[in-house]
């Protein structure tokens, strides 16, 4: 799960996330959520807003808290699918991949035109370190553009969209060739930004948001 910075009322986004976080399987049916502490430093919010989360998950039937225990999750991911969270789901990523899709090939394009070599060297870092995510990838790429409101920007639009989710959509067979493929489409992004050439860039951003909308799309395919 990703830490969240958002207008929104931030109780609201952590009851989005654990939601997320159970329809992609990675909280399942019967598993108790980490504590109250765990979960604020995690998403760096404070323990309140967890409490209020949790509290609202509690009404909803979707978790029961226990007291002395902790939260325990009631439903599967079918089971949230069907009670509406799966118009939601859809909803939001239908909204930002048509977005992304406008916008980030054109900003990957602007960064191949004005990355600076440090600028170069922070995206590098995203492709030799296991611990970035494909989140973190695509806000240094527009970091490069030294505009800080669009990174704000990208924030919202990737509350559906992060490495643990792309790994929890796909099969645990083809999870590894995924997670591979994903690697050498961001291997061809950074190498055009690096030698600054725009149209490469531009081409290869896109074709990877279209390898990641597919992931998507074949996973609500299961629901329908």
């Amino acid at each position: 799960m990703k830490k969240i910075t958002s207008p929104t009322p931030l109780y609201e986004k952590v009851v989005e996330q654990l939601k997320l976080s159970i329809i992609q399987g990675v909280f399942q049916k019967g598993d108790l959520l980490p504590s109250e502490l765990a979960l604020a430093k995690e998403m760096g919010v404070s323990r309140i807003t967890i409490r209020e989360a949790l509290r609202l998950l509690n009404e909803a039937g979707i978790i029961e808290t226990i007291h002395g225990k902790g939260s325990i999750v009631k439903v599967g991911n079918n089971e949230l699918l069907q009670h509406g969270a799966y118009d939601q789901f859809l909803d939001n990523f239908k909204r930002s991949t048509h977005i992304r899709l406008m916008v980030e090939p054109e900003f990957a394009r602007e960064a191949a035109r004005c990355a600076t070599e440090e600028d170069l060297a922070n995206i590098k870092k995203c492709l030799v370190n296991p611990e970035n995510t494909e989140v973190l990838f695509h806000q240094e790429i527009i970091r490069s553009l030294h505009e800080p409101l669009l990174l704000q920007w990208l924030d919202e639009l990737f509350v559906l969209e992060t490495e643990m989710s792309l790994k929890w959509l796909v099969m645990p067979a083809e999870q590894k060739e995924t997670s591979e493929q994903i690697q050498l489409q961001h291997t061809k992004i950074y190498k055009a930004i690096a030698r600054h050439d725009p149209e490469f860039a531009y081409f290869h951003m896109k074709e990877h948001l279209l390898y990641v909308k597919e992931i998507y799309e074949n996973f609500f395919k299961l629901f329908l």
